[in-house]
C-alpha cells in the first residue's frame, strides 16, 4: 500500500456511513440575509425554530447561528417548547442549505473515530455569488469538533451523493459531470475521487434531476437508500409533467443496477407533489428530501393532502422501526430546498 494511500481516508479506513446508523447529532444554519427570503422571512424563522425543537425530540440538533441573530433564535425556541438539546454555535452562514455545504462526516470501520471530508462549495456552479462563509463552514466546524480533516480541491455538495453505508453511492451524471463544479471530467475520474475521498466501493449513476432545481439535479430529491439494498425513487403519473422523462430513465437505470453480490435493488416508487412557484414554473419539490434521525423520519409535505399522506405512508413502510412526522415545506421551497437540503447528519462514536 502506497503512502498516498494511507493519506486518503479510504486507505485509512474511513466510510460514509448510511443516514440511519446511529447518529450523534444533526446539524442546521440559521438565516442571516434577509434578502433570500423576500416576504417570507420571518415565517421560515418561525418554521425552522419549530423543525429544530422537533428534531430535538430524537438527538442532539446543533445550529450555525450568528451571535446577533441568537437572542431572536432562542426566543423563537423558548416561546415554542423545550430546547435544552439545541446547541447553537456562533458562526455566520451566506445560506442555510448545510447539507451542500457542510461537513461530510466519515467514520472508521470499528466505530472509534470521525473525521471530516471538506470539499469545495460553488454555491452549485457558481450560481450565486455569496458563497466564501458556506465554504468556510466544514473547516471551522472541524476545529469545533477537533476532527480531522481531509482537504480536497473538487467541487462537491452533500445533498450530489447518497450512500447505503456499504460502500455503494449514489449520484447524478447532471451534477457531478456538470462543467459548473469541475470542469470537464469523465465519471471514471469522478469515481476515483469519490471512492478514496469518502471510502466508497462503487457508484450508481442517474442521469438527471428535476426541472427548476438550482442544484442541476441532486440525487436527494430523486433517490435514496432506505436500505443497504433498497431505493426510494422519483415517479409521476402525470404525462404532463415535465419531469416524466427524466424520471423514467432513472428508474430504468435503477433496475440495471446491482448490488455487490450481484443481486437487482428493491425499489419503492415515491409521487411527486406539485408544487409551482408564483409564475407558475415547477419548484423542484420531492418527498425523497426527508430528514433520518434516530428513530424518526421526518417527511417535507407541500399542503396537498391525498399526495402528502400517500407520501407518509410509503416512506413509513420504508422505515417500520421509525416514527414518520411530516413537516410543512410550502414555503420554504420557494428558495429551492426542503428538510434533506437543510441538514446535515453527525454519526455517533460506538
Amino acid at each position: 500500500m502506497g503512502m498516498a494511500r494511507l493519506t486518503t481516508p479510504k486507505g485509512l479506513g474511513y466510510r460514509l456511513p448510511a443516514e440511519w446508523e446511529p447518529q450523534e447529532a444533526v446539524w442546521f444554519a440559521w438565516p442571516s440575509r434577509d434578502d433570500l427570503w423576500p416576504g417570507r422571512l420571518e415565517r421560515v424563522k418561525e418554521q425552522l425554530a419549530a423543525l429544530y425543537l422537533l428534531a430535538a425530540k430524537y438527538q442532539t440538533v446543533r445550529v450555525l447561528c450568528a451571535e446577533a441573530d441568537r437572542e431572536h433564535l432562542l426566543g423563537l425556541l423558548d416561546s415554542s417548547g423545550e430546547a435544552k438539546d439545541i446547541e447553537l454555535y456562533d458562526y455566520t452562514t451566506d445560506d442555510i442549505w448545510i447539507r451542500d455545504f457542510g461537513p461530510l462526516f466519515l467514520i472508521n470501520e470499528d466505530g472509534s473515530k470521525l473525521c471530516i471530508a471538506d470539499w469545495r462549495y460553488n454555491a452549485w456552479g457558481n450560481k450565486f455569488p455569496e458563497q466564501q462563509k458556506d465554504d468556510r463552514a466544514s473547516a471551522w466546524i472541524a476545529d469545533q469538533l477537533g476532527l480531522r480533516r481531509f482537504i480536497f480541491d473538487t467541487v462537491l455538495e452533500g445533498g450530489a451523493i447518497e450512500s447505503n453505508g456499504d460502500g455503494q453511492l449514489m449520484t447524478t451524471e447532471a451534477v457531478l459531470l456538470n462543467e459548473n463544479r469541475n470542469g470537464e471530467t469523465s465519471t471514471h475520474q469522478m469515481e476515483q475521487k469519490l471512492c478514496s475521498g469518502l471510502g466508497v466501493d462503487s457508484v450508481l449513476w442517474f442521469k438527471d434531476g428535476l426541472a427548476g432545481d438550482d442544484t442541476d439535479g441532486h440525487i436527494d430529491n430523486l433517490a435514496r437508500f432506505f436500505k443497504s439494498d433498497g431505493i426510494l425513487i422519483a415517479d409521476t403519473t402525470d404525462s404532463k409533467n415535465p419531469n416524466v422523462d427524466a424520471l423514467q430513465e432513472n428508474i430504468t437505470r435503477l433496475q440495471n443496477f446491482r448490488t455487490p453480490q450481484g443481486d437487482p435493488f428493491a425499489s419503492v416508487q415515491l409521487p411527486l407533489p406539485e408544487v409551482s412557484g408564483q409564475n407558475g414554473e415547477p419548484l423542484a419539490a420531492s418527498y425523497l428530501n426527508y430528514l433520518v434521525l434516530n428513530g424518526a423520519v421526518l417527511v417535507p409535505t407541500y399542503g396537498q393532502s391525498e399526495l402528502d399522506q400517500d407520501a407518509l405512508e410509503i416512506i413509513g413502510d420504508c422505515f417500520p422501526e421509525r416514527e414518520v412526522v411530516g413537516f410543512d415545506c410550502s414555503d420554504l421551497i420557494h428558495e429551492g430546498g426542503a428538510l434533506h437540503c437543510m441538514s446535515q447528519n453527525q454519526p455517533k462514536l460506538r
